[in-house]
């Protein structure tokens, strides 16, 4: 458990921005810190009045229109092997977030109390997803579970405080793909498993609420 929000929120923040100098994130850096600023107000009243319970207690991120999939992933290595996408026969832009999800309007915005899954490891994102809504957390999309890989790489091979994820908060309609981030030859790799399928080292990813900038 990364345990100081504040710490943690102030490390992504710096990332984020490098990201952004390095055009690898499309936004105003200008607007990001202004933003920043804003969210981390509301991220220290919150850390205050609840205590997060999974192993990442906060990650930012921006929206899919603001970044490329496989430059993203193209960030995380693992011995000298970089990220890639490889999701045949779809390609990341044909999963849309799930509508139940309320993920806020802005483009900035925050994932407080995450919680990759080491519980709901051998148990399949179908089953997963009726555990999340009576502990009343819900499923991370494909672009939160990104930014969790980003922010927090270990999660792809510490096993004892983490776990590869996925992500059935973005689904393609009428089909049983779930996005999903591990280490596949050797590298980070942006695929798909199916819905009701288990793995040992896949488990789904969650959150306990979402903040957005104003």
């Amino acid at each position: 458990m990364l345990t100081d929000p504040l710490a943690e929120y102030d490390r992504q923040a710096e990332l984020m921005s490098q990201r952004i100098s390095n055009s690898l994130l499309n936004y105003d850096i200008g607007r990001f810190w202004r933003h920043i600023e804003e969210l981390r107000m509301r991220v220290s009243a919150l850390a205050m009045s609840e205590e997060a319970s999974g192993n990442i207690p906060v990650v930012i991120l921006l929206k899919q229109k603001n970044f490329r999939y496989q430059e993203l992933m193209g960030q995380l290595s693992h011995k000298g092997r970089n990220g890639y996408v490889e999701m045949t026969p779809k390609i990341p832009e044909d999963f849309r977030d799930i509508e139940s999800l309320a993920i806020p309007n802005a483009d900035l915005y925050v994932l407080w109390d995450v919680d990759t899954g080491m519980s709901n490891l051998n148990i399949s994102p179908s089953d997963s997803m009726e555990l999340l809504m009576k502990a009343k957390r819900t499923p991370l999309t494909m672009s939160e579970g990104l930014f969790c890989a980003l922010a927090v790489p270990e999660l792809l091979t510490d096993k004892h405080r983490f776990n590869c994820i996925q992500m059935p908060g973005s689904r393609i309609e009428d089909d049983q793909r779930v996005p999903s981030i591990w280490l596949s030859k050797g590298a980070p790799r942006l695929g798909w498993c199916w819905f009701g399928n288990i793995h040992t080292w896949l488990a789904t990813a969650s959150c306990k609420s979402r903040l957005g900038a104003s």
